[in-house]
């Protein structure tokens, strides 16, 4: 059953990674889906391959979430194509490693603009749109992080954990007019990013790769990493209607590592 058929979701980092994941449940599903990335060629080409397996119509609208002129063109695209907004995920990822000693004050700054300012750009926009039909569903993608300091990702958790504290701060406002603000936190998912962090700690720690993974997995209940898939499947539950009573929460996707922590 495709529950999330017609609706028209608008999903930022959706070319590669966890948004583009997202984003293909959402096509499967029958949903109209407005991907959303910086890049305007990883952008197209995303946008082709949902294009090939979508039950709804697709459009790719390359932007920087810092500018926001261009955040307003994208959702003003999307009212010209669609007429409304039923669905925000917000996915695009900061990326900013290093321990607080190593930014400037400059190089500090910016490390908010993706993450943090971008979404508060997009909710900003959506809310209106969603609470003058009194229906909206608003799902931020955070990481571990937001909850669990990484001294080696300071700016990471700092992003994830305002982002989190706004979540919790708008519920409630939203909540008036059937909008409901979500987030999904998943930690140890299986993806390119991973083995990029995973092969920076091995160089930095000198331990083998193969190491550092065990060690990551050590710390989950259920013995492996995740999926994307599998985080995507909360996303989608969490705009459809079987979440019509959820609001104002967290849902760790972590295979319990949360739990034990």
């Amino acid at each position: 059953m495709n529950r999330l058929a017609g609706k028209i979701v608008l999903i930022t980092g959706g070319a590669r990674g966890m948004g583009a994941i997202t984003a293909r449940l959402f096509a499967a599903e029958g949903a109209h889906v407005v991907a959303v990335s910086r890049d305007a060629v990883r952008n197209a080409t995303a946008c082709v391959t949902l294009m090939a397996q979508a039950k709804g119509r697709v459009i790719g609208t390359p932007a920087d979430l810092n500018d926001p002129a261009a955040v307003q063109a994208v959702f003003d695209r999307a009212m010209r194509e669609f007429g409304r907004l039923d669905i925000l995920v917000n996915c695009a990822a900061v990326i900013g490693r290093g321990d607080f000693f190593s930014f400037d004050d400059v190089k500090w700054a910016k490390l908010f603009d993706d993450k943090l300012n971008g979404a508060a750009h997009c909710i900003r926009l959506a809310a209106p749109l969603m609470r003058q039909r009194r229906w909206g569903r608003i799902i931020n993608v955070l990481g571990g992080a937001a909850r669990q300091p990484q001294p080696a990702a300071v700016s990471v958790g700092l992003n994830n954990a305002a982002i989190l504290n706004l979540i919790k701060a708008l519920a409630g406002d939203l909540a008036r007019d059937n909008v409901l603000i979500n987030a999904v936190i998943p930690s140890v998912i299986h993806s390119v990013r991973l083995d990029d962090t995973i092969r920076t700690d091995a160089v930095r720690t000198g331990k083998s790769e193969t190491e550092m993974r065990a060690q990551r997995v050590s710390r989950i209940p259920l013995g492996r990493m995740g999926e994307g898939r599998e985080v995507a499947a909360v996303v989608a539950f969490l705009a459809s209607e079987r979440a019509s009573f959820v609001t104002g929460c967290a849902w760790n996707v972590d295979g319990g590592a949360a739990a034990v922590i």
